[in-house]
């Protein structure tokens, strides 16, 4: 279902004199509007799509917002669950919309956007999982996101840069690292030291996955530092705590290696993301 806001207009009659006198103050002004479509499948940890929809989660609710998270947002889109599907809803990157409350005042609209999905039920108070936050950096046209969710488990965002054993001096780039893959080794920090890593996840050197690494300028080819050359994601994992050993790799064979930690939790498909709390938009009388 889409949702679309319609303009209001107020009129005052003078009685006094029997005319009628226009607010022109209140208007929409929304303009630049793009068509975003959203696309899901729910997944199974092997990647396959789900049959149904988790018992007792009925519902799926679209979030579109103004960066960051800003009420009211510009959209919010309930949906009966099915394992896969997509829907499209237009937004707005320019003008004014009227505040419901304060007729004189308006919410004002830019091409930032903060999206995700929710699997949850008629009420909301639970959820079977959420999806990451996909920050559109500047909508600028009409766009398709994709979101695989996996209400069983999560999956781990790996970041990578390079530093010189013998100086620890940071190293510019892959070709001068002499690294053309990289690879994550997981294994869950409670099966102990002795339990081998299973590799989850190969990834080109220079790859910058924009759905899963979230950059506080929005999702682009842009990493937080200039030593930081690349990010994937991993296969998704039950969840729990997990350690990881990344591996940098020439010709098949590993040159370097470094280790980190996330965390997969069952209610957040993509993992180590926190959601800020939701900021009002700023009224303009």
């Amino acid at each position: 279902m889409l949702l679309q806001s319609t303009s209001v207009l107020l009129s005052l009659a003078a009685l006094s004199t029997g005319c009628l006198i226009t607010d022109d103050s209140a208007k929409d002004t929304r303009s630049g509007f793009h068509d975003v479509t959203v696309t899901w499948r729910l997944k199974n940890l092997d990647g396959s799509v789900m049959a149904s929809c988790p018992p007792g989660f009925t519902t799926l609710v679209t979030h579109l917002y103004q960066r960051v998270f800003v009420e009211p947002p510009d959209a919010l889109v309930k949906t009966a669950c099915t394992p896969q599907g997509s829907l499209t809803q237009k937004l707005a990157t320019a003008g004014e919309l009227p505040a419901p409350d304060d007729p004189g005042a308006h919410y004002n609209y830019d091409a930032k956007k903060d999206i995700w999905m929710d699997v949850t039920e008629e009420t909301q108070s639970s959820f079977a999982a959420r999806s990451y936050v996909y920050v559109v950096q500047n909508l600028d046209k009409d766009m398709t996101i994709d979101f695989d969710i996996y209400p069983a488990g999560g999956v781990g965002v790996a970041v990578w840069r390079f530093q010189s054993t013998l100086t620890s001096a940071p190293i510019p780039s892959c070709a001068t690292a002499g690294v053309d893959h990289i690879e994550a080794g997981v294994r869950r920090v409670d099966a102990g030291d002795t339990a081998p890593f299973v590799v989850a996840g190969t990834w080109p050197c220079e790859q910058v996955d924009p759905y899963f690494y979230y950059h506080p300028d929005g999702n682009s080819t842009l990493i937080d530092s200039e030593y930081e050359l690349g990010s994937g994601h991993t296969a998704a994992v039950t969840p729990g705590d997990y350690e990881v050993e990344l591996r940098g790799k020439r010709a098949g064979a590993i040159v370097g290696t470094g280790k980190g930690y996330f965390t997969s939790d069952g209610e957040n498909s993509f993992q180590d993301q926190q959601r800020p709390d939701h900021d009002h938009r700023s009224l303009r009388r």
